[in-house]
């Protein structure tokens, strides 16, 4: 039974430490540490192949439905994250940006990370990290497709 135990610890600090591992030195995982389990927050996170066709290996969301008080703070993140960030696209309006996709240095050869960041007409908020080989190309195809 300790052995039992003792695997399924060392199981479970590996699962978490890859997460953490995946954003290592962006602003924005602090954004998922903090809202992830507040009340109207839904917060998804993979850390498998999620798609052959696709080849991505991490997945984070975080969708706020009442992101006010949170907005300051993924802001900020958003901010320092993507100056060093190759811009896919990015909509700002009156100075705030509404929504955008940006592209990080990958930690390791052909490992892309992507944030993408939406702000809704309600008030609502979505923060996503990408981490995979797919490309920014196959992404924005991934995301505008209506399969």
């Amino acid at each position: 039974m300790k052995k039992f135990t003792h695997t399924l610890l060392c199981c479970l600090l590996l699962l978490f430490s890859t997460g953490m591992y995946a954003q290592k030195g962006l602003q924005i995982a602090s954004v998922f540490q903090k809202y992830g389990n507040e009340k109207g927050a839904t917060y998804v996170e993979l850390s498998k192949m999620l798609s052959k066709n696709w080849d991505i290996t991490h997945y984070q969301s975080l969708k706020l439905t009442k992101a006010e008080k949170a907005l300051p703070d993924i802001y900020r993140c958003l901010e320092s994250d993507r100056e060093h960030a190759r811009k896919i696209k990015e909509v700002v309006t009156d100075g705030h940006i509404q929504s955008g996709y940006y592209q990080l240095p990958p930690v390791k050869d052909k490992m892309n990370r992507f944030i993408l960041f939406r702000l809704g007409k309600k008030g609502e908020a979505t923060l996503i990290y990408i981490e995979g080989e797919i490309d920014s190309d196959d992404l924005v195809t991934l995301i505008f497709s209506k399969d």
